[in-house]
């Protein structure tokens, strides 16, 4: 089963998120984060399994928010549709709007030279909000 292995955010755009137990997921995104209401993207996701493959290519480490991630979840597929709803926890869900960024829009965040959200993240919008933990359950459902 798949799981949540860390939670972040920031107050501020454009810099590393901070891994934080617990975060309240609302409607517009979660509460404390730069990115809440500012657009459809609410929720940022990178798959564990992704990050650890770029730390072997890099040669080191990424903690926790350091690539601009919300939520890092280990034991998700390769490829989420869009449309594809995870259920976190007891009672959060998350729609998948958008993998990776369209073709030449920019990204404005990198980790010494690295960023992944462009290529091999995860959008999602808050469809039932709650508290989400390090180690909550994610489970997948087609909308």
């Amino acid at each position: 089963m798949a799981a949540v292995t860390a939670v972040c955010l920031s107050t501020e755009r454009r810099k590393p998120k901070t891994e934080v137990e617990r975060a309240l997921f609302l409607p517009g995104g979660i509460k404390g984060d730069s990115h809440r209401g500012v657009t459809e993207r609410e929720v940022s996701l990178l798959r564990a399994e992704d990050i650890r493959k770029a730390e072997e290519e890099a040669g080191f480490a990424f903690p926790p928010g350091s690539l601009a991630e919300n939520l890092v979840v280990e034991g998700l597929p390769e490829e989420l549709p869009v449309g594809t709803v995870l259920k976190v926890g007891d009672s959060v869900l998350l729609e998948v709007i958008e993998k990776g960024k369209k073709p030449g829009e920019p990204h404005s965040y990198d980790y010494r030279g690295w960023c992944l959200l462009p290529t091999a993240g995860y959008f999602l919008r808050v469809i039932r909000g709650g508290e989400v933990r390090t180690g909550d359950p994610v489970t997948m459902k087609m909308k």
